[in-house]
């Protein structure tokens, strides 16, 4: 009886409710977008959903990122989301990962578990990561994007359509949240289009072939057509520079209040498993992670959320050393981390 109303819909019905129920979408980015996306999923009755993100709640996010509230303040946003999705759909099977999606992990994640991908991501290094892997493991995956009251969709089908890459250059200046806001409504729009192409390609049904883009604020709508490029570096001549790690950058600005990320050498030997270790990405109870955790116990305000501490409420360590700092900017954040967790 939960899918009642979408059997009646023809280009559904029961067959393809099933279909649906055995299906597997990843979520990459459980923010404004994300967050969304994958509520519009598990309450259309995907079978499983794999949810990655690397940041935490913050106040600031709750304008626009609806699943979450006030009390997942502080807590990463794979295990908000998971909490609260079970609550929404507790027959949809979930793994998520606290986790910076990257050359190293993209494969242990995601081979050979999804039939699609969402990217929802806030930065282009790692949606031309998504692509190079999407590409040569040939899983569909949807593009979508919103600043401001603009938004962007668009379905990478390999073999089929273009890539990322035939359009999207890497030096490309674009507006962020930070930089220009954004609303609500369009995060909205983007994530019920983006979810529903998801539904389209996971039953096999006709997808939308041009790039999708929005204006609320104007009630704008374009379709923009995107052709192959014969000399695309990604899906003409698979060279995949992202996936191989040569593009990895060690620090990166996300699109939240004056965020950072610093990734560094992890404070376990023992290698990331993503069967074993699907809540966290790596160890949290080594004894250097210990070790940090008392030593900033005696000098400051922490908050321990098991997988990760905050500190002050301006730096935010996992167990691998990846940490997320609030600062003015990127010789502030470098000049904090190495004050507080090492070089």
């Amino acid at each position: 009886m939960r899918y009642i109303r979408q059997e009646i819909f023809r280009k559904i019905g029961k067959k393809g409710q099933e279909t649906l129920g055995k299906s597997s979408a990843a979520i990459a980015g459980l923010g404004a977008l994300g967050s969304v996306s994958a509520q519009l999923l598990a309450r259309a009755g995907i079978g499983k959903l794999i949810l990655v993100d690397r940041d935490v709640a913050e106040l600031s996010n709750l304008q626009r990122q609806s699943l979450f509230d006030e009390a997942d303040i502080g807590k990463p946003k794979a295990l908000a989301a998971k909490e609260h999705l079970s609550k929404i759909n507790s027959d949809v099977k979930m793994d998520f990962f606290i986790d910076d999606l990257n050359y190293e992990n993209i494969g242990k994640i995601l081979e050979n578990k999804t039939n699609i991908v969402l990217d929802c991501t806030d930065n282009l290094e790692t949606r031309f990561l998504i692509n190079d892997f999407c590409i040569k493991s040939r899983i569909p995956f949807i593009y979508s994007s919103a600043v401001g009251s603009k938004g962007y969709v668009f379905n990478v089908i390999p073999k089929k359509t273009a890539c990322l890459r035939c359009f999207l250059k890497e030096a490309a200046n674009l507006d962020t949240c930070e930089t220009a806001g954004v609303l609500n409504t369009i995060t909205n729009l983007i994530s019920s289009i983006q979810a529903n192409e998801a539904i389209k390609i996971l039953l096999n049904k006709d997808y939308e072939k041009d790039l999708l883009f929005f204006d609320v604020w104007k009630n704008e709508l374009l379709k923009i057509k995107i052709n192959k490029n014969k000399n695309c570096i990604c899906c003409a001549k698979r060279n995949f520079e992202y996936l191989s790690g040569e593009k990895s950058s060690k620090i990166m600005k996300l699109c939240g209040d004056g965020v950072y990320q610093i990734k560094a050498k992890s404070m376990d030997k023992r290698q990331f498993n993503a069967r074993e270790n699907q809540r966290f990405s790596v160890p949290r109870n080594s004894k250097n992670f210990l070790e940090l955790k008392n030593k900033l116990k005696k000098i400051g305000k922490l908050a321990d959320f098991g997988c990760c501490i905050n500190f002050s409420g301006k730096i935010t360590i996992f167990g691998n050393g990846r940490a997320l700092i609030k600062a003015k900017n990127e010789k502030e954040a470098r000049s904090i981390y190495s004050k507080f967790v090492g070089n």
